[in-house]
């Protein structure tokens, strides 16, 4: 037997494999691109959404706190209404407050009731204003308050006329304390013949 001799050029398949990891190396580098492409976009979409949500969250948050300003809102209207009507009971009962405008010769005097129970008696000075307040928070009237008041004179008596307009604006200078103060006026020399 005879022994031949083969000779292999492996050139051509050396050529063969480096073309082969060169089309790999750009294959992979064009689906790196495309990959780095889509997680830039995963991301612009993922910000998008994060946008959002903070947005939704702040119109939650603003939304909650007018919820909140309503809730409060309808509990103060509902305090206020069971004021009101305990208020409007007493007055109707004549139970509530009464300022009482007692003209003599030369001075007057005014006398704060409740349900006929006297509050305080305070003479014309000039700080009546202050002598009232202090007079109804010290039995027990709030500022926030319902007050339904009876301011009683005798329009016949003389004197009367000048008390009553200082008395107006003592009045005026209350209602500026308590918020919910309600006055009616009676004359008892009305309808008196």
């Amino acid at each position: 037997m005879r022994r031949r001799e083969i000779t292999l050029d492996f050139t051509s398949l050396l050529d063969v494999t480096l073309i082969v990891i060169f089309f790999f190396i750009i294959f992979s580098h064009l689906d790196g691109e495309e990959n780095k492409a889509r997680a830039d976009e995963i991301i612009q979409e993922a910000q998008l959404a994060q946008d959002e949500a903070e947005l939704a969250r702040q119109e939650a948050n603003e939304l909650i706190q007018h919820l909140e300003e309503e809730i409060e809102l309808v509990q103060e209207s509902g305090n206020r209404y069971a004021d009101n009507v305990l208020e409007m009971l007493e007055f109707n009962n004549s139970d509530n407050l009464k300022i009482i405008l007692d003209v003599t010769d030369d001075s007057w005097e005014i006398r704060l009731s409740h349900a006929d129970d006297a509050i305080a008696f305070i003479e014309n000075s000039d700080n009546l204003t202050d002598e009232i307040l202090d007079a109804m928070e010290n039995a027990g009237y709030d500022t926030d308050s319902t007050i339904f008041c009876d301011f009683i004179y005798d329009g016949g008596v003389p004197g009367t006329n000048r008390a009553c307009k200082k008395m107006k604006t003592v009045l005026d200078e209350i209602a500026e304390v308590y918020t919910f103060f309600y006055v009616s006026e009676t004359d008892l020399s009305m309808g008196l013949e």
